[in-house]
């Protein structure tokens, strides 16, 4: 009797000190849609990008229903100008990620999309600061005040004090990626590369998770149907998405990067390998323990 009574005095105890806190505040849920289509410019038209982040945007918002969740949309559609502060030239983009970012709070969770072009560096393909819409030069390479650099973003983003996870849908979008098990190469890794990553992700140097999936490889393009880029339209099929009914559907399943990775990896109308570069893409990931869950 005294040690039942003795065990329901620790008990009390010990319910009554600090070692009982309270749980941690959810997050808040930011996604930022950045996608170009190209028309009225010098460099081929794309048919799924809009498509592509108008149905990421809707797909997000009914993910975290009830949550407290916000969404930006940043689209190039032909009817362009300048003064528009969501037109998605570099500065636009980068002052829109900077303002975000100093909103956040560690529990927070920014998602950015991208679909668009991108160059063979693994730069984002941005509409250009001048109103003529020319991206490219006469050797059709294209203008460095058009493309946003992997680089240049990661350092956009040190200031994020929460999780960020990347969902990019452009050639060579690899170049994201950190080397690991999960992604798949053809060739050496560019030097520069090597440095980023040193520079974010190892230990003690970056201190807030940077998530990524990718499209493809850093060394291959990466297509699209005439609505939807290939990734892009696995991975709404992933999240439950149903885009004829508009609506999310429950897909019973926890929603987490690595989960959205597998269903890219296995449902994609796209071939994973070839001998023919315009006929395949393989999706990429960023390696390590940590995993993202969504939902």
């Amino acid at each position: 009797m005294k040690l039942h009574l003795l065990i329901l005095l620790l008990l009390s105890l010990l319910l009554g000190c600090e070692l009982v806190s309270e749980p941690p505040k959810e997050g808040k849920t930011h996604h930022l849609a950045i996608a170009l289509n190209y028309d009225g410019t010098n460099v081929n038209s794309l048919n799924g990008t809009l498509p592509d982040a108008i149905e990421m945007e809707k797909a997000f918002d009914a993910l975290f229903a009830g949550n407290e969740h916000a969404s930006s949309l940043m689209l190039q559609d032909g009817s362009d100008s300048l003064s528009d502060i969501l037109l998605p030239t570099k500065d636009h983009v980068l002052e829109r990620i900077e303002l975000l970012s100093k909103s956040m709070e560690e529990q927070d969770i920014l998602i950015i999309s991208y679909s668009g072009h991108g160059w063979d560096d693994g730069s984002l393909v941005l509409y250009p600061p001048r109103s003529s819409g020319v991206i490219l030069d006469g050797n059709d390479i294209p203008l460095e005040d058009s493309l946003l650099s992997v680089e240049s973003l990661y350092d956009r983003l040190k200031g994020c004090k929460g999780s960020v996870l990347l969902l990019i849908d452009s050639c060579y979008s690899g170049n994201f990626v950190q080397e690991s098990e999960t992604s798949y190469s053809l060739i050496e890794r560019n030097t520069y590369l090597q440095e980023v990553y040193e520079q974010y992700f190892t230990e003690g140097s970056y201190t807030h998770p940077v998530f990524v999936l990718a499209a493809t490889t850093y060394d291959n393009t990466a297509g699209e149907t005439s609505s939807h880029g290939y990734f892009t339209q696995a991975l709404l099929e992933g999240m439950g998405w149903d885009e004829e009914n508009q609506m999310l559907r429950d897909v019973n399943q926890t929603i987490s990067v690595d989960y959205l990775y597998q269903y890219v990896y296995y449902h994609q109308d796209i071939a994973l390998s070839g001998d023919d570069s315009r006929y395949y893409q393989h999706p990429t990931i960023t390696g390590g323990p940590l995993d993202l869950i969504l939902r």
